[in-house]
């Protein structure tokens, strides 16, 4: 049984890179620094010393499955019903193959290995049932990422998103980037929970923050070391962006 094992959402169409219209890639096909969104993303995990990856494949997953061949192995979501839909298809991959797993977005590829490390690390010592990164905005309701709502121990207990959010939460400042690592039968156990009672009518992976609360497990945040390590592409702005970021960081290395 391996240590780790990553779980990468790929399934997106990418419809705000291609001026609201399906893009003929998917969006982590879309390129920065020379190579595709999610090549920096399975870079970066297998940088940290994780080398089991499965990525979550969906809209033109042909391209994405041509491009790594048997580098990775592959999962498919043949509907796009939410991230928590998305992480449930790598059950027959991982499902008591892996003691601990790590999910993260494969459009959110500008963590630093370092980082990941760090969070790792912390996962160890600490021994929770889900460790996740945070990131805090200045002007948080303009990156609309999923809120952290913590108990007086510092634990996050839920985490709510944008537009589910109310008046007082959108305030909150600390936001999910969406990075987590939990144990890996506890998630198996609970996944299958998720439910669509939410603004978007989607199966959030979040929800599991709020599962592991409610149960009395614990749930640690790490913030990530800069802002800039924490912004997912969704737009080609945000493209452009990110391979500024990226650029810039290959240059100093």
């Amino acid at each position: 049984m391996d240590k780790y094992a990553a779980v990468i959402l790929a399934a997106g169409k990418g419809t705000r890179m291609n001026e609201g219209q399906s893009s003929p890639i998917p969006k982590v096909m879309f390129e920065i620094a020379g190579k595709p969104i999610i090549d920096w993303s399975v870079k970066l995990i297998k940088n940290a010393g994780v080398s089991k990856v499965v990525l979550i494949v969906g809209y033109h997953r042909e391209l994405i499955e041509e491009y790594f061949g048997d580098k990775v192995e592959y999962a498919v979501q043949e509907e796009q019903l939410g991230t928590g839909h998305a992480a449930m298809m790598a059950k027959p991959n991982l499902e008591g193959k892996a003691k601990s797993l790590i999910i993260f977005y494969g459009d959110n590829c500008l963590y630093k290995p370092e980082t990941v490390e760090r969070l790792i690390a912390l996962y160890e010592k600490e021994k929770p049932t889900i460790a996740m990164l945070s990131v805090e905005f200045d002007d948080p309701k303009f990156w609309a990422f999923g809120r952290l709502i913590k108990n007086d121990k510092g634990d996050v207990v839920e985490i709510i998103e944008q537009k589910d959010c109310s008046s007082n939460q959108l305030e909150i400042r600390e936001s999910n980037p969406g990075f987590y690592i939990c144990d890996s039968d506890w998630f198996w156990q609970n996944i299958d929970k998720v439910d669509t009672n939410n603004a978007q009518g989607e199966y959030y992976l979040t929800d599991i923050v709020g599962f592991a609360a409610r149960q009395g497990k614990r749930v640690i945040s790490m913030p990530v070391s800069r802002e800039s390590e924490a912004l997912g592409i969704n737009t080609p702005e945000q493209q452009k962006k990110a391979e500024s970021i990226l650029e810039d960081r290959l240059a100093r290395e």
